[in-house]
């Protein structure tokens, strides 16, 4: 164990390095390639840095994040464009024409070049993205066919027609996937209806040929918690804060909200509906598609319950005659699930790429078993929205949501969700009313949260919120108003006056900013700043945080990162080392990932990394070392393909996780917190081990900068 002086000058020192060399190429006339500064705000001070990036960052950062996803890995997708292909080609072959094929957004080229390896006439790719579309060029080359193959760096709308145009004629043959979790959200419509009027000839095929949207009205408490604020209410269900009455009532927002639906507990819902079918898109030309409709369907209540929510998916018909069907459906509404299997989500194909879609309603409806209500769908050129329409409620018009609260401008849908997350709040709650006395005076570091507020109601004497966001200022003096408080302060700044006269040193270590775990260390770097101003007795909450980390085999989520080597036979090398490249330049090897939508195997014990003590807060905390798999003697080897990383507050002496909600078992699933977004490293391959194997780790937190480094990896 190296000391912690030293580990933080091992961690930090690259960051000043890297300034220095920077300098360096900035003075120099001859580089072709530099490094630029960029501004971005740490989330742990609150405050804006210039950071260093390589100079073409944004286009690296497009291609790590769209080409590692795992969309080439959808098997399924790609044997049913392939399939699709083949009878469009021999249709048009059978009639005695050429089978002149364009693809649209061509990506890698995977459907170009399965056209050519389908006997396709003539082929036009078009790619605007132009250092994806000079890979393209590359890996045609690579696979034979780059004489096969026209690849135009140029958007769809952009392309010409006649003998000086990009493509000589017409294309009787059109292949394209420019489909979103919501369908149309990457514009669908104008592409469709674009190549149509000036790109294809009238009696083309066109694949995927049409496709269906579907939708179900449930009620969903769960879900529910991620869309509209409850009441502050302690473990007697006493009320301690009221939500005002504008934000139970608002709208909300209608921007899609895509979650993998079959991780959902099932019995997390209640179905109202039988699964609709609301759209249907002729993809083929054969009539228009309209780029705003209002549909009004009436259906038969299916339970007796509150209609609150709206899943959505579609499908693909891939072929003219509707025999290749790509579904987006949940395990409960898809057409190839196993219900036989313990685990029927698992026997359907996995995608992140297109997920489902929930959509929040307006207004909450009770609504009675066997009673007709009618589901009123809207859709313009880029988006849906949804309304349960009872006959009792009268609206105006079916107008597309807006937020009129400030909620859903100034908090996500999982921060939203945490602060109504009873279980945590309660704990909170209950320390607070245990070391609050009748003077007390409160300073709460989180303006983002409402436990400040709670002390007030609680009996706290005074009580000082630090917020400086606008948004969450308007939120918390909303809140003030309703529950009529008359002795909180929201300052922006906390002066020495203040710190002298506090006695409680309050924060939910969940910030509306942070997205990794311990990017809610301001809790700690706000202290560690005010501690010696603060008087010896004061009370701080929470106690401590520890981070704790283990090696896992995700079931899927590995296949937005992992190379794809080859793909239906097509060799894409080269695409794997742009991609690979792209991202050691643009992103981190850790990520936040809400881990209960994406299931993982608990392969090896779970270990506290480092602890932060929030009473004996040191400049630099730092920690290093090594640990087995499993202190089991098991020399079984099983598949890791990645870590998983939390933190662990503690209040009053107990745990509050926002990893995995009951303590993991190595050889188990894990059952992970739904509030919180986890820390992610997914290896770039999976590795068999063992117990008696190692992984090391290197940790440093400095709170004088708002610095954090994170570093794990197998023992070599």
């Amino acid at each position: 164990m190296c000391t912690g002086y030293m580990l933080i000058k091992y961690l930090f020192k690259v960051r000043i390095s890297v300034v220095v060399s920077i300098f360096k190429r900035l003075e120099s006339s001859t580089a072709s390639k530099m490094q630029v500064f960029t501004q971005k705000r740490n989330p742990i001070t609150g405050g804006t840095e210039w950071d260093v990036q390589h100079e073409d960052y944004d286009y690296h950062q497009e291609i790590a994040r769209s080409a590692f996803a795992d969309m080439l890995h959808d098997t399924e997708r790609n044997k049913k464009y392939q399939r699709a292909l083949q009878l469009a080609i021999e249709k048009m072959h059978n009639l005695g024409k050429k089978a002149n094929v364009l693809d649209i957004g061509t990506g890698t080229g995977l459907l170009s070049i399965m056209a050519a390896r389908a006997g396709a006439d003539s082929i036009v790719a078009c790619e605007a993205f132009k250092p994806m579309a000079e890979c393209c060029i590359k890996i045609l080359e690579c696979n034979g066919v780059k004489h096969k193959i026209k690849v135009i760096p140029k958007r769809s709308t952009e392309l010409t027609v006649g003998e000086d145009g990009d493509m000589k004629e017409k294309a009787n043959i059109l292949v394209t996937e420019v489909f979103d979790t919501e369908l149309i959200g990457e514009g669908a419509i104008s592409t469709f209806t674009h190549a149509h009027k000036f790109l294809l000839e009238e009696d083309c095929i066109v694949i995927p040929d049409s496709a269906v949207i579907y939708a179900q009205v449930v009620e969903c408490p769960t879900l529910q918690k991620w869309n509209r604020l409850n009441d502050l209410a302690d473990e007697d269900l006493q009320i301690i804060l009221r939500t005002p009455l504008k934000m139970k009532d608002c709208a909300g927002s209608a921007a899609v909200h895509d979650l993998q639906l079959s991780q959902l507990p099932r019995l997390a819902f209640k179905e109202l509906s039988d699964q609709i079918p609301i759209f249907y898109y002729d993809w083929s030309g054969r009539s228009p598609i309209d780029r705003n409709r209002t549909v009004k369907q009436q259906f038969v209540v299916t339970n007796t319950g509150i209609a609150q929510i709206v899943f959505m998916w579609w499908e693909l018909n891939m072929d003219t005659e509707g025999k290749i069907c790509l579904s987006c459906a949940p395990w409960w509404a898809h057409p190839d699930v196993n219900l036989s299997c313990e685990r029927p989500q698992d026997s359907i194909p996995w995608r992140d790429h297109w997920m489902q879609a929930v959509y929040y309603l307006p207004k909450d409806i009770t609504v009675q078993k066997g009673s007709e209500l009618s589901l009123v769908s809207c859709q313009d050129e880029y988006s849906l929205w949804f309304y349960v329409d009872d006959g009792k409620t009268v609206y105006k018009n079916y107008k597309r949501p807006i937020c009129e609260c400030g909620i859903h401008m100034a908090l996500s849908r999982t921060h939203v969700s945490y602060l109504n997350d009873g279980r945590r709040s309660k704990r909170f709650l209950a320390q607070l009313r245990e070391d609050l006395h009748k003077d007390a005076v409160v300073l709460d570091l989180n303006g983002s949260s409402f436990i400040g507020l709670a002390s007030s109601r609680m009996g706290a004497k005074t009580v000082y919120v630090l917020e400086n966001s606008n948004l969450n200022i308007s939120i918390l003096n909303d809140y003030i108003k309703e529950n009529d408080l008359q002795n909180v302060q929201i300052i922006s700044e906390v002066t020495d006056d203040i710190l002298n006269s506090v006695t409680n040193v309050i924060g939910d270590p969940n910030f509306s900013s942070a997205i990794l775990p311990w990017e809610n260390l301001k809790i700690a770097y706000l202290l560690y700043k005010y501690r010696s101003k603060l008087r010896d007795s004061v009370v701080i909450m929470p106690d401590c945080c520890e981070f704790w980390a283990m090696p896992v085999e995700f079931q899927d989520l590995h296949k937005i990162r992992i190379p794809l080597n080859k793909c239906e036979g097509i060799d894409m090398t080269i695409f794997d080392n742009l991609v690979e490249s792209s991202r050691i330049i643009s992103d981190a090897d850790i990520e936040a990932q809400p881990l209960w939508e994406y299931p993982c195997i608990c392969r090896g014990e779970a270990r506290k990394i480092i602890e932060l003590n929030m009473s004996d807060l040191k400049p630099t905390i730092a920690s290093d070392g090594t640990y087995k798999v499993s202190d089991n003697e098991d020399n079984d080897a099983n598949p890791v393909n990645g870590f998983a990383i939390w933190s662990v507050w503690r209040v009053g002496g107990k745990p509050i996780s926002s990893g995995p909600i009951d303590w993991p078992n190595v050889g188990q699933r894990v059952v992970w917190d739904m509030h919180t977004r986890q820390a992610v490293k997914i290896l770039k391959k999976s590795s068999s081990i063992n117990s008696a194997d190692k992984w090391n780790y290197q940790v440093a937190c400095d709170l004088k900068t708002g610095e954090f480094s994170l570093n794990i990896n197998w023992e070599q």
